[in-house]
């Protein structure tokens, strides 16, 4: 499975220049061996992706730090900022070690940025050396959370944030076998295209998604808007999904750097106000799936970040999908733009 980097706040993370502080092992440590902060030729971070080989290694670094924080939905609505730091060392075989908090900003963020920091635990780095003899070299390293107003609409958490969902993964309609038609019972049909936000070879062997909660069962499903080894821009979905109330909630691609080696989790919300009581009304597109009908979602411009938009074409998608489920009457099915 592909690494998964998140999406949903948009943070200000910065490592500082120097990437590491000076620390003077103490009486008690010389027992120990001894860890440098700076030598002849400093811990090197690994490529993790093509092209990365060209990259300074405290970028690549920096780069892999910043990745899979979140920030913490009470912290954001509290509008918590400043900086945390954590440490670490890179021994003699190039392993990480001694991951720990230096100075902390409160609980839930300390705790974040631990969780982040430990991802280091499986990175093999070539080590340090002194005198041509590799050693422990030791780090610290700040990150600042700044949060503005344009961020904020952004991150503004609500339920789907923070609810825990019984998740499942759709299956189209066109691997479906012939004995199985119409959709089985309590299921309704829903059907649109969805224009994705990466084109060409840098998607082409990695599938997308959207993520729905079924606001009703209170259950989550997810379902391709872009299938595996496709090129094109933007392509058809036809899916039976559970009857009842959903919400969009995320829109899973190819990440903007890392490619199909990661995939990118951004947030399906509406452009509002920061406000830590919006109902899901306000904050969260929508629309209802009624059982044994067929839904027309419209086509998902999904192209913009944090842009989405949904489009009424039907009279240019019929013709085509009728003629591939002719089992069903698409010129009577119920408009279900989400909303």
């Amino acid at each position: 499975m592909c690494l998964i980097r998140r999406a949903l706040p948009e943070i200000l993370l910065v490592l500082s220049s120097a990437g590491a502080f000076a620390q003077t092992p103490s009486p008690a440590d010389s027992a120990r061996p001894q860890q440098y902060t700076y030598i002849e030729k400093m811990p090197v971070f690994p490529v993790l992706a093509p092209g990365d080989s060209t990259v300074p290694s405290n970028q690549r670094f920096r780069r892999f730090v910043n990745a899979d924080v979140h920030f913490p939905a009470k912290a954001l609505r509290d509008g918590v900022s400043g900086r945390v730091f954590f440490s670490f060392a890179v021994n003699a075989q190039g392993r990480t070690q001694d991951i720990k908090l230096v100075k902390g900003l409160r609980d839930d963020v300390d705790a974040e940025v631990l969780r982040n920091a430990h991802r280091l635990d499986a990175i093999q780095w070539e080590p340090g050396t002194q005198n041509g003899r590799p050693v422990t070299v030791s780090f610290t390293v700040p990150i600042s959370f700044n949060i503005n107003e344009k961020q904020a609409v952004k991150t503004l958490g609500d339920s789907l944030d923070t609810g825990r969902y019984d998740h499942q993964v759709a299956f189209p309609l066109s691997s479906w076998e012939s004995k199985r038609w119409p959709a089985p019972k309590g299921k309704g049909m829903i059907y649109g295209t969805c224009l994705q936000r990466l084109g060409g070879t840098s998607s082409l062997g990695v599938a997308e998604y959207v993520r729905l909660v079924n606001l009703t069962t209170h259950k989550s499903v997810s379902f391709s808007v872009k299938p595996a080894m496709k090129s094109r821009r933007e392509n058809g979905f036809f899916y039976a999904l559970p009857a009842g109330r959903y919400a969009l909630h995320l829109y899973v691609y190819p990440d903007k750097i890392w490619g199909p080696y990661r995939l990118y989790f951004e947030n399906l919300r509406k452009p509002v106000a920061p406000s830590p009581n919006a109902p899901l009304r306000q904050t969260r597109y929508q629309f209802t799936v009624e059982s044994g009908k067929v839904h027309y979602v419209g086509t998902w411009n999904l192209a913009n970040e944090n842009q989405p938009e949904f489009l009424d074409e039907k009279y240019q998608i019929d013709p085509a999908i009728q003629a591939y489920f002719p089992q069903f009457n698409f010129k009577e099915a119920v408009l279900a733009l989400p909303q």
